[in-house]
């Protein structure tokens, strides 16, 4: 496998209207083996974009999707970088007024609470995510 082919999400062509496609996101390697696929994916279901492009590609077509980069810094900020930073201010703020145990709790219940903060995130402005349909790819088909 290409290092380039590594580097790119792929997609599937499994709709088209007109110039509008529905391209289901191929999950790689790295995300069978990752174990908080789960904050990125909805388990078991599929992830589908609904994407607007001028090239013209036919149902069952690999193709790029290419997202921008500022886009997957943000998105690995907010999965992970939120919950580390609650956890310590937290913990910093709550340790003067509690003990170190009950301290570290409310710590890692904000770090909880991270999670419902990243998903009104994502339900608000997750659509606003950009992504864009590149060339179309050879791929091994299952």
């Amino acid at each position: 496998m290409s290092e380039d082919r590594q580097n790119t999400d792929l997609g599937k062509v499994i709709a088209v209207s007109g110039s509008t496609y529905q391209v289901e996101l191929i999950r790689g390697e790295a995300c069978g083996a990752c174990s908080l696929k789960g904050l990125c994916f909805k388990k078991d279901e599929p992830t589908v974009f609904e994407l607007e492009s001028e090239l013209d590609f036919k149902v069952g077509d690999v193709v790029s999707l290419e997202i921008a980069p500022a886009a997957r810094v943000a998105s690995a900020l907010l999965i992970f970088g939120l919950p580390l930073l609650l956890l310590l201010v937290v913990f910093l703020l709550v340790r003067p007024h509690f003990s170190e145990i009950v301290s570290i709790g409310i710590s890692f219940a904000a770090m909880a609470f991270s999670l419902v903060i990243i998903r009104w995130v994502d339900k608000r402005y997750g659509n606003r995510l950009k992504v864009e349909i590149g060339e179309v790819h050879d791929y091994p088909h299952e």
